[in-house]
């Protein structure tokens, strides 16, 4: 998916493939546990005033990616609500978290958080930075980004059950 602000900054956010190493089985039903787990995700940024990074990692579990498109769609449609509330997704991996925000109507700040190995290069790295990408959009824009996202998903099967239990992604107030 593809994001682009108001002001030129954007980010590129797709699913490339499972954990790298870990190559799909001839035999799903036959899989050692854990093969498809986590998802490598490809990430290409650019700030407003053009600075630019890239990254790929596994940053999302395979449910937390098929949640992201629900979470963004809901955003898009919070926007035209009477009082929509700001709200938060994150992961099991600190990579990546999002945070959204309505300016108005139909109107909202995303915010994309970087941290860990996916913050820009020219940020020092201490383990508590966090690197906030700001992209103001449409309503409309968020709600194509989130099928873009939907359709990035559908390649990567749902995770196999596992004996631990699923963590999704942790939606919380904008704090």
């Amino acid at each position: 998916m593809e994001i682009r602000s108001d002001d030129g900054a954007r980010v590129r956010i797709r699913p490339v493939g499972y954990q790298p190493g870990i190559d799909p089985p001839d035999d799903p039903d036959r899989a050692a546990p854990g093969w498809h787990d986590w998802l490598l995700i490809e990430v290409d940024a650019r700030t407003a005033d053009g600075q630019t990074w890239s990254h790929h990692y596994p940053s999302l579990m395979v449910e937390e990616a098929r949640a992201l498109g629900g979470w963004l769609r809901g955003q898009a449609k919070a926007a035209g609500g009477p009082s929509p509330t700001p709200a938060m997704v994150r992961f099991t991996e600190p990579n990546l978290a999002l945070r959204s925000r309505v300016i108005r109507r139909r109107r909202l700040e995303l915010i994309v958080e970087f941290s860990a190995e996916s913050l820009p290069p020219w940020m020092r790295r201490p383990s508590t930075a966090i690197y906030p990408l700001i992209l103001t959009v449409s309503a409309d824009v968020l709600a194509v980004a989130a099928e873009q996202w939907t359709e990035h998903c559908e390649a990567y099967p749902p995770r196999a059950p596992s004996r631990f239990p699923a963590r999704g992604p942790m939606l919380g107030p904008f704090g």
